[in-house]
């Protein structure tokens, strides 16, 4: 039996370690990936400590579920995996494999494709955003609210408002098309009535959301006042909380519709269709230079290393295969 170096969970809550592990076997309708990197995200280390909704079926187990490799065919593709991505070689379905630019950096095709599920789709998918339209990303300074700034400016947005903390970050997502930053820092009162004078002026359509709780409410609050069209928000994250005091009144006295981004609310022939029509022209504009994205490289061996990495705002950890 042959086996791989992959990075290796023993049980959950534990840190995935490098060692050897069987290389898997192709079945119908899949292929064996020559894994060239993948990135390491909030969702796999949220499987790894089994806070996730979908559950390993034994261990030990590689670790990963997605990034970029070459086909036995010598393609260059991103996938999700069958099988642990942060590995020598990987399981995917044939199906699901979008063609990767050769152009594109190994380590931006592997994180890109996440971030942009996490953004873009949810622009496409669930917000049904149109060119011209004000969109607000509220929690924009990590991996994914950068990349939903890019998304949106983009695919067309007549302006883009950003909220977050970190004043550094702020001023860096102008450079990536933001219009106008507010600081999550100032005091809430202050941050509702910068949004009510917002709505007065360039009223908000579309509303990405990576924070939840107390930032959302705010926004809820603005709104409140001030509506004078249709918003729709959509939750991506809950970085600032998981729950929110709503009451109905809200939302049956203003035009606000609150809805879910995720692998649950976007089916799998969405996503295929995603992947098909939009992934693939958005890697192709990354590998003209056209997005960008933060990164830090590890080789496989150290991949305890790049687990517990600190890393920069907007910043993400990427193993290569070795």
């Amino acid at each position: 039996m042959s086996t791989m170096l992959a990075a290796v969970l023993h049980d959950y809550g534990q840190t995935p370690q490098p060692g050897q592990l069987p290389t898997p076997v192709a079945g119908e309708g899949q292929a064996l990936l020559q894994v060239e990197a993948a990135s390491i995200k909030q969702l796999d280390k949220l499987k790894a400590a089994g806070k996730h909704y979908t559950r390993y079926a034994r261990f030990p187990v590689a670790v990963g579920v997605d990034g970029v490799g070459r086909l036995p065919d010598g393609q260059r593709v991103y996938a999700m995996g069958v099988t642990g991505m942060l590995a020598q070689q990987a399981l995917v379905q044939l199906d699901d494999c979008v063609p990767v630019p050769e152009e594109l950096p190994a380590a931006l095709a592997a994180l890109l494709p996440n971030a942009l599920l996490g953004s873009d789709a949810a622009l496409v998918c669930r917000a049904g955003f149109q060119p011209g339209e004000v969109v607000l990303v509220n929690g924009a300074t990590g991996v994914s609210g950068r990349m939903a700034v890019q998304a949106a400016r983009l695919r067309g947005a007549s302006r883009i408002i950003v909220t977050g903390r970190n004043a550094e970050s702020l001023g860096y997502l102008k450079e990536l098309g933001a219009d106008q930053c507010i600081s999550l820092l100032d005091e809430p009162q202050g941050i509702i009535e910068q949004l009510v004078q917002i709505q007065q002026t360039t009223p908000i359509n579309v509303v990405l959301d990576y924070l939840w709780g107390e930032p959302v409410q705010w926004l809820l609050a603005a709104f409140a006042k001030c509506c004078p069209h249709p918003v729709r928000l959509v939750t991506i994250g809950q970085m600032a909380g998981a729950e929110i005091n709503l009451a109905s009144g809200i939302l049956r006295s203003t035009p606000v519709s609150i809805l879910g981004s995720g692998l649950g609310s976007i089916n799998a022939e969405q996503l295929r269709q995603y992947n098909r029509e939009h992934l693939t022209a958005m890697l192709e504009r990354a590998a003209r230079g056209e997005l960008v994205a933060g990164y830090r490289e590890f080789a496989l061996q150290d991949v305890a290393e790049a687990w517990q990495a600190v890393l920069g705002p907007g910043e993400r950890a990427v193993v290569y295969m070795e």
